[in-house]
């Protein structure tokens, strides 16, 4: 006699959640995108400067306290400064930046300092002289476009965009900052902000007169 195979207990089918992790990965970074969108809609300076630093800090790995603490507090002084037009108050993973047009400090092709730009200097210098901003080391980097080099008698543009950078070094320690927190670096032009050329080969003059500027970046 052919004996019956028991009958098997019915097998509950369980639904896969997996599905929900990604998925509430994407509803919290929509969250954080409605927040800046909702904060960027009464966007100013201090703002810009504090929410892309933010970024920078998260997407750069930062601990938490380097991405609060003074360098917030000197984005929002710089922003009070009122520095004037062609100065950009931004960030990056290394630090708070001010992004100089080199027009308001140099002739083109030259290292020599405007005498116009004594104000722009004293005020970054006592920026920078600030008590909660000693422990800070500061880099000041020297660019600039793809032509400027053939006004300027350098060879290169490594070497003028070190003299200037240089130069505001030196400006700035003759304005009673310690020598000890700078480093100059000349970036020539290999660091471009935006295109110096367009598809055809050819300059497109107001991308090169951003792409010549200073950087001055109190680090971490």
């Amino acid at each position: 006699m052919v004996k019956k195979k028991p009958a098997e207990a019915p097998h509950e089918e369980h639904a896969d959640e997996t599905w929900l992790i990604p998925y509430s990965d994407l509803l919290t970074l929509l969250l954080a995108l409605f927040i800046v969108l909702f904060a960027s809609s009464s966007l100013d300076k201090q703002k810009a400067a504090q929410i892309q630093y933010a970024f920078a800090a998260a997407f750069g790995g930062m601990a938490a306290d380097q991405m609060n603490g003074t360098i917030l507090n000197f984005l929002d002084d710089a922003a009070k400064a009122n520095l004037g037009e062609g100065i950009g108050i931004g960030s990056d993973s290394c630090g708070a930046t001010l992004d100089i047009t080199s027009s308001i400090l140099f002739e083109k092709g030259s290292d020599k300092l405007k005498k116009g730009s004594d104000k722009l200097l004293n005020q970054i210098a006592e920026l920078l002289k600030g008590e909660k901003y000693r422990r800070f080391s500061i880099s000041v980097e020297g660019h600039t476009d793809t032509i400027e080099t053939k006004a300027s008698g350098y060879q290169s543009d490594w070497e003028l965009s070190s003299a200037r950078a240089g130069a505001i070094v030196h400006a700035l320690i003759a304005r009673g900052l310690k020598e000890e927190r700078f480093k100059a670096i000349g970036m020539g032009h290999i660091v471009p902000k935006y295109p110096n050329t367009n598809s055809y080969g050819e300059y497109i003059p107001e991308n090169q007169e951003k792409n010549r500027r200073v950087v001055v970046r109190l680090e971490i």
